[in-house]
């Protein structure tokens, strides 16, 4: 059981960090929802960071996999989603997980899954995917979008009115 300590506000002001507080607070936190999830922290879900773009007649699709080998890595087409799975596997040794006592722990390992909706009209047949230091990049060409086409309004005072209809009587 612990003892009951008076609250001070002041009290991360006289440490070196002030965060160090909130970041033993999320550790416990952490600590606390894996218990109750019956989850360890390696297989917890990740996302890794995408994003796409077009540039020259081409969509671009990039993802960050840092620690992750090629062979855990899968692209796939279903219908008009791209699908991205992979794992980043932690190196385990029971041994040194418990002599090692940690500072920090914030790598999640562990399974993952990205789907992304691609443009209606992409030509799936040449996608390419290429991995290397850790990005991911997938291209695939993509349908040329017509673009909009700015229409004028006229307008017409009732002296312009009154002109046009004098010139149709005289045609």
């Amino acid at each position: 059981m612990k003892n009951l300590v008076r609250w001070d506000p002041f009290k991360m002001m006289r440490g070196l960090d002030p965060f160090d507080e909130l970041r033993s607070m999320q550790r416990e936190m952490d600590r606390l929802f894996g218990r109750f999830l019956g989850e360890e922290r390696e297989s917890r879900l990740w996302m890794p960071s995408v994003e796409s773009y077009e540039k020259d007649g081409m969509l671009h699709i990039k993802a960050e996999l840092p620690g992750i080998d090629a062979k855990d890595l899968e692209v796939n087409i279903t219908d008009r989603e791209l699908v991205i799975r992979g794992e980043r596997k932690a190196e385990k040794d029971e041994k040194d997980e418990k002599e090692k006592d940690y500072s920090y722990r914030e790598i999640t390992y562990g399974s993952f899954e990205r789907r992304l909706t691609l443009p209606e009209g992409v030509k799936t047949d040449d996608l390419k995917a290429n991995f290397a230091n850790g990005v991911l990049e997938v291209t695939v060409p993509v349908p040329a979008i017509p673009r909009a086409k700015k229409i004028v309004i006229e307008t017409k005072g009732p002296k312009q009115i009154e002109a046009a209809a004098e010139a149709k009587k005289a045609a």
